[in-house]
């Protein structure tokens, strides 16, 4: 039972953090919204800080493994596989609920980067360019390392202005600029 309850205060902290930020969404709001007990939050969690940390790092996770997913789903073929990620990024733009990427938001929200919350936002980005990397790699491109570093930034740069836009137009110009990348990359 306790374990239902830590992750349904993830699941509804996580909703509230995307729609309204992490500083603008009290400790109230979100037992409300989960209707447990604060002794629930502190005895899971032990500060909202924690929290945020659980929830970017969980929310990394899972997006990790849709990219992943979504990539290998829709080729065999490594170089096609990152051009992919591309394609995903515009399909979360355009879904309803996309409110921006959250570990951006984390980041502005706590800008002291030796914070927890922007330590964990940072490792997402880790994981993004680990992705890349290992993509960029199978698909025999060359200099890897700087090329995944590279499409992780563009696809965080992408990121950002999606949610001004509120189109997949950033995807669609992220995956213009990848290919070309990909294409130098690969002579």
């Amino acid at each position: 039972m306790a374990n239902s309850k830590r992750e349904l205060v993830l699941t509804c902290a996580r909703e509230l953090f995307e729609r309204e930020g992490f500083h603008a969404t009290g400790i109230d709001r979100i037992l409300e919204k989960a209707g447990v007990a604060k002794m629930t939050l502190y005895n899971n969690f032990g500060s909202k800080d924690q929290l945020i940390v659980e929830v970017l790092n969980q929310s990394s996770h899972i997006m990790m493994e849709r990219i992943k997913n979504y990539a290998m789903s829709a080729s065999s073929d490594s170089y096609e596989q990152i051009l992919a990620i591309f394609k995903a990024l515009g399909d979360w733009y355009q879904d309803p609920e996309f409110c921006g990427c959250m570990f951006q938001a984390a980041v502005a929200e706590f800008p002291d980067h030796d914070s927890e919350p922007a330590q964990a936002a940072l490792a997402h980005h880790k994981r993004l360019t680990t992705i890349f990397e290992e993509m960029c790699i199978k698909a025999e491109l060359k200099e890897p390392v700087q090329l995944s570093r590279r499409l992780a930034l563009l696809a965080s740069g992408a990121s950002c202005v999606a949610r001004q836009a509120k189109a997949r137009t950033p995807a669609d110009d992220a995956y213009q600029i990848a290919e070309i990348l990909l294409e130098r990359a690969s002579k």
